[in-house]
């Protein structure tokens, strides 16, 4: 799929800090399923539509720590292997990734950039 710099520059972002993108045509829209993992292992798939930087921070401004406890520790493979003590530093730890994650996207897009 032919993409722009400036797609290319957020991939490069992305992959450079352990996130798999796979990119989505939906309507016309250039969308994006972004993969990674928390420090403990919790597989996080965001999908992003459209796959802008804007998209992205809505989804970091709008992540909730409890909200993402509460949906995994419905699961009872992960109720076993992670305690709710656990379950809060991993998610806060992912959090700021994404926000750093946030910083280096927002960076790139600055013109001039080549990064």
């Amino acid at each position: 799929m032919k993409t722009s710099k400036k797609v290319e520059k957020m991939i490069k972002v992305f992959e450079e800090n352990e996130f798999n993108v796979d990119l989505i045509k939906e309507g016309g829209v250039l969308c994006a399923e972004v993969e990674t993992w928390t420090a403990k292992g919790v597989d996080m798939i965001y999908f992003l539509r459209p796959f802008t930087v804007k998209s992205f921070e809505e989804y970091v401004e709008k992540f909730d720590i409890d909200t993402e406890i509460d949906l995994h520790r419905q699961g009872e493979l992960y109720r076993e292997h992670f305690h709710i003590a656990d379950s809060l530093k991993d998610f806060e730890e992912h959090h700021a990734v994404l926000k750093a994650v946030l910083a280096k996207l927002k960076d790139a897009e600055k013109p001039g950039r080549k990064k």
